[in-house]
């Protein structure tokens, strides 16, 4: 039997159960041994009547007294029997089973399996499994495996199957050599796929899952990288100045840039004079100084003549970076012009912005989804920026980065990713990692005020002079809950006694 033999030379599969496993993606040997079970069943130890609890899923022993009864409600045919023991009676159910009257014989001892419950003053065991002792005792605690299936394909011939194909002693020749195995503690493939179906115990199970999960991760992680080295690099067709142009805007700064601001800042720049596109990830913690970097890189643009966009997630964060990138500019003295487009704009103003779009080759635009509509044409448009990577679609990203003639692209994120992590999410992007927070930096706190933000918490926030402060008030839900949201908006504007209220 070959790992690409069609299902059906496995024994017991015909045509029509075939295409039951076809259902779940499952064609060849191949298929159904690389199909996992989603958990395990552990047999218990066997009681007796009088030891079991309502609600428990048991074992039970007992000897039949007298032959079962085959009732008839309605069209519905029920097989009821019972054990004793110590005085304690448990009920035996069979629903549209008339069959199991002749597997229970009167005087004989067998294992009932189901779960216990407490119906009408009695316990009932409904739809039991039905073993011998010697049959259970040989498969208690043992580990089941239990499989998604879909309707029709029961567990036991799932199991059949996975069995009749496991018997064979070498299914796959193991791509990882010894040493790497041994280095990492690693069990070899096939006895991880046989243990991952029938473990011998906890331990053997974990092992094989260890190998099986170290196995998936590796050859994903592979194929990222032999895709990004596959995939042909762009040629830049910017050419930017090497000349002291940011450095001289960072010495007018009136703080000083931390290490990981200057490194990624740096592979910023080096990336925009390479011979290719820029393709980078920037990821910090939130305050950890993400927009001077792109202010910078925004500014290095429009000196060289070309525009650059970055688009926020939010209408708040959008208008938040227009009139920090205003502020900026007037401080350094720069005649760059900072231009907005977001979705709440009138068609007014943005026709205005459009065309201003079209007047300034050496633009910073920032704005929202609204950077992408088929109606806004760029000049020259070398830098693409997406704040908060995780709230844009791949789809939106291409879009975006179409907008100009094979532009640069950097995104920026606050959500913590571990470096291997990134790796895998952000596979066809280098990053980088701002892991310093610059000097004299408060920590950020969170308060969470309910519907209502008390009063008395707003001095807490006050008394830290010179701070900025936010405030989150729910209007997603229309209605008195939305006018009471924008109250509790403009009351907190006036608590902190400078501040704008914002609505996204």
């Amino acid at each position: 039997m070959r790992l690409n033999s069609s299902i059906k030379e496995v024994k017991g599969i015909g045509d029509k159960t075939a295409g039951l496993f076809l259902k779940i993606n499952i064609e060849t040997i191949r298929d159904l041994i690389s199909y996992f079970p989603r958990t395990y069943v552990q047999f218990p130890e066997i009681k007796h009547p009088d030891e079991v609890v309502e609600g428990e899923t048991a074992a039970v022993i007992g000897q039949i007294r007298q032959t079962p009864v085959v009732k008839r409600v309605r069209s519905m045919q029920i097989t009821v029997t019972s054990i004793t023991g110590m005085g304690k009676r448990l009920e035996l159910v069979w629903f549209r089973l008339p069959y199991i009257k002749n597997s229970l014989h009167p005087g004989g001892t067998y294992v009932f399996y189901g779960k216990v419950q407490h119906k009408n003053g009695r316990f009932v065991m409904e739809q039991p499994a039905i073993y011998t002792p010697e049959k259970y005792e040989a498969m208690e605690h043992l580990l089941l495996p239990v499989y998604t299936l879909p309707k029709g394909l029961s567990n036991q011939l799932m199991l059949k199957a996975e069995r009749s194909v496991l018997e064979e002693e070498h299914l796959f020749r193991d791509y990882l050599p010894t040493e790497l195995r041994e280095k990492h503690q690693l069990c070899e493939y096939n006895y991880a796929i046989k243990q991952i179906h029938f473990p011998d115990d906890m331990e053997t199970l974990i092992e094989a899952r260890k190998r099986l999960v170290f196995d998936e991760l590796f050859l994903f992680i592979l194929n990222l990288q032999y895709q990004k080295e596959k995939k042909e690099k762009e040629k830049n067709q910017f050419s930017f100045q090497s000349d002291d142009f940011v450095e001289q805007l960072i010495e007018k700064l009136p703080y000083k840039l931390t290490n990981a601001q200057l490194r990624a800042l740096s592979e910023v720049r080096a990336d925009m004079r390479s011979d290719y596109v820029m393709q980078r990830l920037i990821q910090g913690d939130v305050g950890s100084g993400k927009t001077i970097i792109a202010f910078l890189a925004m500014a290095d643009t429009a000196h060289n003549g070309c525009q650059s966009a970055i688009m926020a997630p939010t209408e708040v964060l959008a208008r938040q970076h227009y009139e920090s990138f205003q502020s900026m500019c007037e401080i350094f003295g720069l005649d760059f012009p900072v231009i907005l487009i977001t979705g709440s704009m009138t068609a007014k103003q943005k026709k205005l912005a459009y065309q201003e779009i079209l007047d300034h080759p050496d633009a910073l635009i920032i704005g929202t989804h609204a950077l992408i509509q088929e109606k806004v044409i760029y000049q020259n448009l070398a830098l693409v920026i997406t704040d908060e990577q995780h709230r844009f679609g791949v789809k939106q990203r291409e879009i975006f980065s179409e907008k100009g003639t094979k532009p640069h692209i950097l995104v920026m994120s606050a959500t913590p990713i571990p470096r291997t992590l990134a790796i895998i999410l952000y596979g066809d992007l280098d990053i980088s990692v701002v892991d310093e927070v610059p000097a004299k930096r408060l920590p950020i706190k969170k308060l969470c005020g309910g519907h209502q933000i008390p009063s008395e918490s707003v001095p807490v926030y006050r008394k830290r002079g010179g701070c900025r402060s936010s405030g989150v008030c729910d209007l997603s839900v229309g209605g008195r809950k939305r006018e009471h949201g924008g109250r509790e908006c403009h009351r907190l504007c006036e608590a902190f006694e400078r501040g704008t209220a914002g609505y996204d």
